[in-house]
């Protein structure tokens, strides 16, 4: 077991392996950062916020202008950009201990149908960084035009250079978050079959299963990042008036994409484990079935005779299945507890908190006034 295991974090590239490599796929940006650069997590920030420093604070002081000092700005200069940055150079390690720790109920005798070539083939498939190059295309975009009909910040236009080194920042920024978001969803969509070779035990509290921890883990994780990148969206309203198209855009994927990535790789493991427990009530059921039909024999084939020990036994054992299935059928099919949806939604919405209270206090205001 322990030797299945380790076969998929080792470095080399055998048949049955996966690496961070391999999970960030065909990326030229990860190639970029990673292979050429050699980034590494806390560099990868680091580089978003020299850059940002660079074209908010450096180049607009040595061209006279006033520097950054919009809250929306600042705040992703130093909060929403260089964690993107982290997370998505953290995020393939994250999703290797998520099949690490799927490899533990691995049956040995099914190691050979186990799809590692597809799920390497699935995540090197160009689809899941070109989408998210293309929010990043459409953020820069968006900004462009905000140069263009002159509705940007002076210090965001002063030249060419300046122009493309911030929109070119954005543009890096959007795209990570983007590939974060297919990546993930890649991966949860992945697990299906991954699941598929798996036989977990039934258990009274998820916790104490590893997988299901891991698993939750990785969707915690990402509506973590999510409601940190979202906090410039909660901030905007209060601040600035915002370009309505664009501001709509990037609610929408959040809202849509932040819950999606969390539930897609639980599902996964909820329809896994539905079938064992399935498969669990089916073999009790029928072995419930046979106790009946012994007893059933038992009694027709002599009602003279006193057979109330041999009775006894049969009754005991189905009383002892039917207890089995009742037990069985109140354990848990989803691999976490009910309180998490508490967390999830207050997560959600936590970017959003100071403008649900202005507007609650709006209307409070208005109450009271009579407007």
């Amino acid at each position: 077991m322990q030797k299945l295991q380790g076969r998929l974090i080792k470095n080399d590239m055998h048949n049955n392996q996966l690496t961070e490599k391999l999970i960030r796929g065909s990326d030229p940006l990860a190639k970029i950062f990673f292979d050429v650069f050699k980034f590494k997590y806390y560099s990868m920030a680091l580089f978003f916020v020299v850059t940002g420093l660079l074209y908010g604070y450096l180049i607009p002081i040595l061209f006279k202008v006033p520097p950054v000092s919009d809250l929306v700005s600042i705040i992703n200069i130093v909060l929403v950009f260089p964690v993107a940055g982290y997370y998505y150079n953290y995020q393939p390690k994250s999703i290797l201990r998520v099949y690490q720790s799927i490899t533990r109920f691995f049956k040995e005798e099914n190691e050979a149908s186990i799809p590692f070539e597809k799920i390497r083939n699935w995540h090197a498939k160009p689809i899941w960084w070109l989408v998210g190059m293309l929010i990043g295309l459409i953020s820069a975009g968006f900004g462009v035009l905000g140069v263009i009909n002159g509705t940007n910040y002076v210090w965001q236009g002063i030249n060419l250079v300046q122009v493309i080194l911030v929109y070119g920042t954005r543009f890096l920024a959007m795209s990570m978050i983007g590939i974060i978001v297919m990546r993930h969803i890649a991966t949860s969509i992945a697990l299906y079959s991954v699941f598929q070779h798996t036989i977990f035990p039934l258990t009274l509290n998820t916790d104490k299963i590893e997988v299901f921890n891991n698993t939750k883990r990785f969707s915690l994780e990402i509506i973590g990042v999510a409601a940190v990148i979202a906090l410039n969206l909660g901030v905007q309203p209060l601040v600035i008036d915002v370009p309505i198209l664009e501001y709509s855009f990037y609610v929408a994927l959040y809202f849509i994409f932040t819950p999606l990535s969390f539930f897609l790789p639980l599902l996964q493991v909820h329809r896994r484990m539905v079938v064992i427990k399935n498969n669990m009530l089916d073999k009790l059921h029928k072995d419930y079935q046979e106790e009946a039909e012994k007893l059933h024999d038992s009694l027709a084939k002599d009602q003279k005779k006193d057979l109330s020990s041999s009775y006894l036994k049969q009754t005991e054992s189905m009383a002892s299945i039917k207890q089995a299935v009742e037990i069985i059928e109140k354990s848990p099919d989803w691999p976490f507890e009910g309180t998490i949806f508490y967390r999830l939604i207050i997560t959600i919405l936590s970017p959003f908190f100071l403008v649900i209270f202005e507007i609650f206090i709006n209307i409070i205001s208005n109450i009271l006034t009579g407007s």
